[in-house]
């Protein structure tokens, strides 16, 4: 393999390890992380994943555990977009399509790899 396709993969791992690790503990505590996700539109699923990442650090914070404190100002000034149901559908379609694309998907990866 190519040195920089090596890196890549390191910090893949790497991430990968972490949000692995992330989603068991939401997933223990919340039972609406362990659903299927597909039905939801993208800004409900962050949504959805803000709300437990907060109600779990609240929960630490709360137990004494906590790493960092807690900064409001990093959330107070997103504003999300709205869209139609029939802009939601296409788009979910559209996303689909790339996602089951090979040549989209080698391309996202060969970018993802130069980036690194």
């Amino acid at each position: 393999m190519e040195p920089k396709t090596t890196k890549f993969k390191r910090y893949q791992e790497a991430a990968r390890k972490d949000v692995e690790r992330a989603f068991g503990v939401l997933q223990g505590r919340w039972q609406i992380v362990e659903q299927q996700a597909r039905a939801y539109s993208v800004i409900k699923i962050k949504r959805i994943m803000l709300c437990c990442v907060i109600l779990h650090n609240i929960i630490v914070e709360d137990n004494g555990r906590a790493i960092t404190t807690f900064e409001e100002e990093l959330i107070a000034n997103i504003v999300l977009p709205t869209c139609t149901w029939d802009e939601r559908c296409s788009s979910q379609l559209r996303m689909y399509g790339e996602l089951c694309d090979r040549k989209t998907h080698h391309e996202l990866c060969n970018a993802l790899i130069e980036h690194v």
